[in-house]
């Protein structure tokens, strides 16, 4: 550890702080190659710090009875959030493994060594069969030079393997990026289509900075991020579309589902709704997902196509 950088020891020391960890003088010399002085001076710029951000009821004090700096106050990390997010990392599946090894450590870094052990002891079964659900491509790194794109306003050209096609080039001025469904998705303003296209961050098989010229998008078009998504009810882009439908299921599923949504009516055992949202495959795959709960009744163009796939499925299984 004595090769760590100055700025990275005092964040591993303040993490491990914050985690609840007691730490001697002794233990940080020895962890990190440094002598007391060195510790003592890391330790009043980490005091410092807390003062200087005004962070009320925190701070780094030395206990006297065991000899050792402890964190007052409440740890922005503990055993149980790390679990929490720990366990959400491994059910999502969108890491490949060495990546969710790395990540899983980095948590599991900020707990004492008791602490380490108990969370490891619950999440083993789950650590030991994960699986990543796509390739083995870093999607860390692709997440991070995207997300950099994106602040900084950057043009990009990516290969990209859409399924049962041959790579594609693409110059695109990306604008949002999320996750949805075990997977990350780019949503970009494509300069040849002049429209913006959404694409999934495991078919990138390359990506770099570009020197085309930014698109000059008109204010009307700007991508607002927040109101799209509170449309959308699968990754991808479509038109706008407001739907008036009838719903007899549980009514917490459709209110969840849709949040620009407007109740109409509601009785006891069904609701009219109003809902505003993106005209994509999925819309009518949750649709039709929900069987006789929902019916459709506008627009009479989406109608049309439920009832043409409910017949065309019909079909599959008469005899």
């Amino acid at each position: 550890m004595s090769n760590m950088k100055p700025q990275e020891r005092l964040l591993t020391i303040f993490f491990r702080l914050q985690a609840g960890e007691r730490l001697s003088k002794a233990q940080l010399s020895k962890k990190f190659g440094i002598d007391n002085r060195t510790v003592q001076r890391d330790m009043s710029i980490l005091k410092n710090f807390l003062q200087d951000q005004h962070i009320s009821n925190t701070e780094i004090k030395f206990d006297t009875s065991d000899n050792t700096y402890r964190f007052l106050g409440e740890t922005t990390f503990n055993k149980k959030y790390i679990l929490i997010i720990s366990k959400i990392l491994l059910e999502n599946r969108a890491l490949n493994k060495s990546e969710m090894n790395s990540l899983l450590e980095s948590l599991l870094a900020l707990l004492s060594s008791e602490e380490m052990k108990e969370v490891k002891s619950i999440m083993e079964n789950e650590h030991l069969n994960y699986k990543s659900l796509t390739n083995e491509k870093d999607r860390i790194e692709t997440v991070w030079f995207i997300s950099e794109a994106i602040r900084s306003k950057q043009m990009l050209e990516i290969d990209y393997n859409a399924p049962l096609k041959e790579k594609k080039t693409h110059i695109i001025f990306p604008v949002s990026l999320y996750y949805d469904a075990h997977y990350f998705y780019l949503v970009a303003y494509h300069l040849k289509y002049e429209n913006y296209t959404t694409f999934r961050i495991d078919r990138i098989s390359s990506y770099s900075k570009s020197n085309e010229k930014k698109p000059n998008i008109s204010y009307g078009k700007i991508y607002k991020d927040g109101d799209v998504r509170n449309q959308k009810v699968d990754a991808f882009e479509g038109s706008r579309v407001r739907i008036t439908l009838i719903y007899k299921g549980n009514s917490e599923i459709i209110l969840d589902k849709f949040p620009n949504h407007t109740i109409l009516s509601a009785e006891k055992d069904e609701m009219k709704i109003q809902i505003d949202t993106q005209y994509t495959p999925g819309l009518k795959r949750w649709i039709l997902g929900q069987g006789g709960e929902v019916t459709v009744l506008t627009p009479q163009k989406l109608v049309e196509e439920l009832q043409e796939i409910l017949e065309k499925t019909l079909k599959n299984y008469k005899k």
